[in-house]
């Protein structure tokens, strides 16, 4: 994976290297950047990198900013990703459960920092088969066996639904102060229901 459209030799190892020092997995990390990438708020990375760094360890050194730089490209990589090819963020079916668990566990904690989509019904129900498989840590059952087969059908469905969501235009144009009230009433906006608004 390309971070941030710039792949480094030693992205790879840079990698590694974080995730030895950070208390979550690398798949924990992708399913938190995925949710992240996929809501409806942006969400400054004062915000969410401390939820991946809870132990002070990016204290502003140089190399503690490396991290903080590598974790901001794997950001941008993550929502690249969403972007072309979202099913194949999360972690295969066939890999293993705590693979799987993780992924699930970072990507409902990323979703909850969104608070649009605490909000929203709908958004809220499809995060259903991530809690499932974030209690089913050793769960091998059929019915696990099938929420790990769509979940990426799962991330992608809820990259749609949210990117549909931020794409909605308001077809009403602006009516400005002295325009005519839209009401037709032949009184500007400003004399009619404008006054009412107020």
């Amino acid at each position: 994976m390309k971070l941030g459209g710039r792949e480094r030799k030693d992205d790879g190892d840079a990698l590694e290297d974080l995730f030895e020092h950070l208390p979550v997995s690398a798949n924990w990390t992708m399913g938190f950047l995925s949710a992240i990438g996929t809501g409806p708020d942006p969400i400054a990375s004062t915000v969410w990198i401390p939820e991946i760094v809870t132990d002070g360890a990016f204290d502003g050194t140089t190399k503690a900013r490396a991290k903080v730089d590598l974790l901001e490209r794997l950001f941008i990589a993550a929502g690249e990703t969403l972007r072309s090819t979202p099913e194949i963020i999360c972690p295969e079916p066939d890999k293993p459960e705590e693979e799987v668990f993780d992924f699930c566990t970072g990507y409902l904690r990323g979703a909850r920092l969104h608070a649009s989509w605490i909000k929203d019904e709908a958004a809220t129900q499809k995060l259903h088969p991530f809690e499932v498989l974030a209690k089913q840590k050793e769960d091998v059952s059929a019915s696990s066996t099938a929420l790990r087969e769509h979940l990426g059908r799962d991330v992608a469905e809820l990259f749609a639904y949210w990117q549909a969501k931020r794409q909605v235009v308001h077809t009403t144009p602006k009516v400005g102060r002295n325009d005519p009230c839209p009401c037709g009433s032949g009184k500007k906006h400003k004399k009619c229901c404008l006054a009412t608004q107020v």
